[in-house]
């Protein structure tokens, strides 16, 4: 009797990926609030296609568009966003201690969007091979934003929440196959404690609710500013009861798997709902890019808990802070290691 064959195990990225470097000094005029969406269309359509031939080039299953428009995660959306006052403003140059800051005035809006969806349109029309796009969740957004008061919290929340529905129901509109909601956020306050579960379950299912009909896939890191974790407590514990609530509101989990104490419990993952895929983020991009035979160890390892036609494996974060000689060998040994596991 022939033997059952086996499900490879897929590939897949977290979204952005290193802007190339022939298109940077346009882009940072971009960057910088010197061209509009409208007049660097161009330089951000071929700066997409660039990284999305090089994520092709190295073999991935699912390719992104890159987040070129974005390449410092979120940092972009707030200066789109109206009703927020700007206290000190985005300072790349000092990591976490340049991040900006803001205090909310009135309803927040995002007149020109935050962007996401705009790429999107852009990036479909020259890859049709794209079905897969990001947006940050409204935690992860206006978490840290300042408040006068508690009904302003509750507010500022509820708009955001609007804000992030709107660019996933274009995006939906416009062919998006699967959306995934970046909740580092979401992460930071579980593992660290600031809030229950119960208390977040409402931010990520409403957001996604324009996405009923596609894959809905939700990523959980402790975040990355300048290749820094946000908090040094790192652990996978504390997010499994969360997860284990978005059973049905999501269909893909991707959880960040790089961290000492995150690995050490990888075999919580196999108390996740069987209705949810899982995306493990096992390639650090805060580190040198590990080797084939670590990363094949791991999968091997991971595949022992989860069955494969459940599994992905990626990176735990996105790649567009890693060098990017280092962002294209971590991730060739990310698939050469998945094609070694049988």
């Amino acid at each position: 009797m022939a033997e059952e064959a086996v499900m490879p195990i897929r590939t897949t990225v977290v979204g952005s990926w290193p802007i190339p470097f022939g298109q940077r000094l346009e882009l940072k005029r971009y960057y910088a609030g010197e061209l509009s969406d409208e007049q660097a269309d161009g330089v951000l359509q071929t700066a997409a296609r660039i990284a999305m031939d090089e994520q092709i080039a190295c073999g991935l299953d699912q390719i992104m568009g890159g987040e070129v428009f974005a390449p410092d995660f979120l940092h972009h959306i707030p200066p789109r966003l109206g009703g927020l006052e700007t206290l000190a403003p985005r300072v790349t140059s000092k990591g976490q201690q340049g991040v900006g800051r803001y205090r909310v005035v009135g309803k927040v809006s995002a007149p020109r969007g935050t962007g996401h969806a705009k790429a999107w349109r852009r990036e479909r029309e020259i890859e049709p091979r794209l079905d897969k796009a990001s947006v940050p969740s409204p935690l992860t957004i206006g978490g840290g934003f300042v408040v006068d008061d508690e009904a302003s919290e509750s507010g500022h929340m509820n708009d955001l929440i609007e804000v992030v529905q709107d660019e996933i129901a274009d995006m939906v509109g416009n062919g998006l196959q699967e959306v995934q909601l970046d909740a580092p956020g979401e992460a930071i306050n579980l593992v660290s404690g600031r809030e229950a579960a119960d208390a977040l379950l409402s931010l990520v299912r409403e957001p996604l609710e324009p996405a009923s009909g596609i894959t809905r896939t939700i990523h959980f890191c402790l975040g990355d500013i300048a290749r820094k974790p946000s908090i040094e407590v790192q652990n996978l514990r504390a997010l499994i009861p969360f997860i284990q609530q978005l059973d049905g509101v999501v269909d893909r989990v991707h959880v960040e798997c790089s961290y000492s104490g995150q690995w050490e419990e990888h075999g919580l993952l196999a108390e996740l709902p069987e209705s949810m895929q899982i995306i493990a983020g096992i390639a650090d991009v805060k580190s040198r890019p590990a080797p084939v035979t670590e990363l094949r160890e791991k999968i091997e390892q991971l595949a022992d808990v989860i069955p494969p036609e459940r599994l992905l494996v990626s990176t735990s974060c996105g790649v567009g802070r890693v060098p990017h000689d280092e962002a294209i060998r971590l991730m060739r040994n990310l698939v050469k290691a998945a094609a070694l596991v049988a």
